[in-house]
C-alpha cells in the first residue's frame, strides 16, 4: 500500500463518522468556519471544531488561510477530491462496512422522521419512496448508478428555492443474489 492509499485510508476512516461525514457534505458548498458550521448541524462549536480538526488530521479537508484571522480558522475540501479507496483486504472490508453503517443510519433516521412527523399535505404528495428489482449487468448498475448520482449533483449544485427544505434522497444500486 502507498503512502497516498494510507492517506487516503485514513480520510475514510474519518469520515466514517456521521458529524464528519455530514460536515464534509456541507463544506460542498464552500469554505467554512466551526462556528458556522455548528449551526448548521445544531452541535457546540466545541464539537464541530474537533470533528474538523479530525478531518484535517487525516487529509479530506484543508484550512483556508486565505479566508481565516487570528480568531476565526476557515475550512475547505482539497481541490483534489479524496479518490475512493476501500479493496478487498480486510481493512477495506472494514471501511466499506463502517461507511454503509453511516450511510443506513441516516437513511433509517430520515425514515423515522418521514413516518413520525407532521409534514404538509403537500409534502405527504410529494413525498417518494420505491424500489425495483432490476436486471443488470456490473457495467450497467455502474451506468445507473453514475447517472442517478450526476442527477443529483445538479440538484445539489442549484441555489436553494425560498421555502426549500433538505430532503434525503438515497441511492442503492446493489447486487441481491438469490432474488429471482
Amino acid at each position: 500500500m502507498s503512502a497516498d492509499d494510507k492517506l487516503t485510508r485514513r480520510a475514510h476512516w474519518a469520515l466514517a463518522h456521521p458529524i464528519r461525514f455530514r460536515l464534509f457534505e456541507l463544506l460542498r458548498e464552500g469554505p467554512s468556519t466551526a462556528s458556522r458550521l455548528a449551526r448548521r448541524l445544531g452541535e457546540s462549536r466545541g464539537l464541530t471544531s474537533y470533528h474538523l480538526r479530525a478531518l484535517a488530521d487525516a487529509g479530506a479537508i484543508v484550512e483556508d488561510p486565505a479566508l481565516g484571522t487570528r480568531r476565526e480558522r476557515w475550512w475547505r475540501r482539497p481541490e483534489e477530491a479524496v479518490p475512493i479507496v476501500s479493496g478487498s483486504d480486510t481493512e477495506g472490508r472494514a471501511l466499506d462496512d463502517r461507511m454503509l453503517a453511516v450511510f443506513f443510519a441516516r437513511d433509517e433516521e430520515a425514515r423515522h422522521r418521514f413516518s413520525t412527523a407532521e409534514l404538509s399535505d403537500e409534502w405527504e404528495e410529494s413525498a417518494f419512496v420505491g424500489n425495483w428489482f432490476v436486471s443488470l449487468t456490473p457495467a450497467q448498475a455502474d451506468e445507473l448508478g453514475r447517472g442517478l448520482l450526476g442527477l443529483v449533483d445538479r440538484l445539489r449544485a442549484r441555489a436553494p428555492e425560498p421555502g426549500a427544505e433538505q430532503v434525503l434522497v438515497t441511492v442503492r444500486v446493489l447486487p441481491a443474489p438469490g432474488v429471482k
